[in-house]
């Protein structure tokens, strides 16, 4: 017994002096607000503190020092725990122009329209975009999103109640891989739009659960790239639209009564 103690504890490696330091500093980041300490630390240091804040340290809530660790190297950010506001995504546009992915979903949504088109209009190496239950995105802004966006492989607007299906002639020229619109207000009529476009032909994984879309929307699409679909809540009644498609690995699906 004590031999396998022994080697448990042997396996087991202890955390490097590194990731002792950043899970320290992340977690006291108040004590160096007034300092200088954390505008001269490199960026590779503070995109870990980034990461660490916004992974294990319940977000970011402090604009102020938010902005002494945002910089030009910083690719990826998800602010889905932390307070968002004007500042954060202003800061966020002027600081990392080089950005990729940017999540906002359920975070504690202060900003106004003017920050997210501040995103929109600077962000253009953007690859990634999420943002959840926002009345703000429409179809306005998605036509923003794509003119100045142009490398977007996802995008995750779902429960945005103004996102119509006015948003397709701005989507169908993206060439998107993953798309979640559940919960808003397209229809068959989105779908059609999309279907022999560019987005409609690269599409790999599609979410439009809770919308009004039926078998005759879905039967437009090109099945041969789709790999995971989900249209729970829709009125479906059969799955003969899907075809032959051998890449498809998972379907999401209430059974009309």
């Amino acid at each position: 017994m004590t031999e396998l103690i022994c080697d448990s504890r042997l396996k087991k490696q202890p955390s490097s002096l590194y990731n002792t330091c950043i899970r320290y500093v992340a977690r006291n980041l108040r004590k160096y607000k007034h300092i200088e300490y954390l505008e001269v630390i490199p960026p590779l240091i503070k995109n870990a503190l980034i990461l660490n804040v916004t992974r294990v340290q319940r977000g970011f809530h402090d604009d102020e020092l938010l902005e002494m660790l945002l910089n030009g190297t910083l690719t990826r950010i998800n602010f889905s725990s932390s307070t968002i506001t004007d500042r954060t995504l202003l800061s966020l546009a002027e600081k990392c122009p080089n950005l990729k992915s940017l999540t906002l979903t359920q975070g504690d949504y202060r900003f106004s329209r003017r920050g997210l088109e501040a995103i929109v209009r600077q962000l253009q190496h953007l690859q990634q975009l999420s943002v959840r239950n926002c009345s703000l995105v429409d179809d306005e802004l998605v036509a923003l999103l794509a003119q100045n966006c142009p490398r977007l492989d996802l995008m995750d607007f779902e429960c945005c109640p103004n996102v119509t299906d006015r948003s397709a002639d701005s989507i169908k020229r993206l060439k998107l891989t993953k798309l979640n619109l559940s919960r808003t207000r397209i229809s068959d009529q989105f779908l059609m739009a999309i279907a022999n476009e560019q987005c409609g032909c690269s599409l790999e994984d599609l979410n439009v659960g809770h919308c009004n879309i039926t078998g005759a929307g879905l039967g437009k699409l090109p099945w041969d790239t789709i790999k995971y679909i989900g249209f729970e809540g829709c009125e479906i009644n059969d799955l003969d639209f899907i075809g032959t498609n051998k890449n498809l690995k998972y379907i999401q699906w209430t059974i009309s009564n």
